[in-house]
């Protein structure tokens, strides 16, 4: 019986070792060398975060990577997904990480941030029927998206407007 025990707690010691041995292959927040060689490994897993009001994944099918993919870091599959989300132009700011390194599996963080929307349009000095004609010549509506190629528009638009109306020093 004394034998059993003896070989019990080698085999429990030997049993932690190993353990220990396993848990130090994960690498927690790599930093990615775009000097180096790239590697080859399988996506563990997407992580997204900024955002809600979006279900995790219609956010991470924008990406066109999926679990278990076999990806190149550094390389084109993570350049491609971030050119997927600013093609889809609902984001103002994209960006992607590596949360952790585990074997030869990569899981990966998305963080994104919304366009800014209209709330509010408000007209300062302007009658009633200037401001209905404004509105339309903008095409600004409440709730849209906004996005700095519609700012520049409405400015350029606001500006012209006032000075085919003779105010040349308007602030827009």
């Amino acid at each position: 019986m004394h034998i059993y025990n003896k070989v019990l707690v080698t085999l429990a010691v030997m049993m932690t070792f190993a353990m220990g041995t396993k848990a130090q292959d994960k690498i927690v927040h790599p930093d990615i060398s775009y000097a180096g060689t790239p590697k080859t490994l399988v996506l563990g897993g997407i992580n997204v975060s900024g955002i809600e009001g979006y279900e995790d994944y219609m956010l991470t099918g924008i990406s066109g990577l999926s679990v278990g993919q076999e990806i190149t870091v550094p390389g084109n599959d993570i350049t491609d997904a971030v050119k997927r989300y600013w093609r889809h132009g609902l984001f103002s700011d994209v960006k992607i990480s590596a949360d952790s390194i585990v074997g030869d599996k990569i899981f990966l963080h998305v963080h994104l941030a919304l366009r800014p929307r209209v709330s509010v349009i408000n007209y300062v000095g302007l009658k009633k029927s200037e401001r209905e004609d404004m509105e339309n010549k903008l095409g600004l509506l409440k709730g849209a998206q906004i996005t700095p190629n519609m700012i520049d528009r409405a400015k350029i638009l606001a500006k012209r407007y006032f000075d085919d109306k003779g105010f040349k020093n308007a602030d827009i």
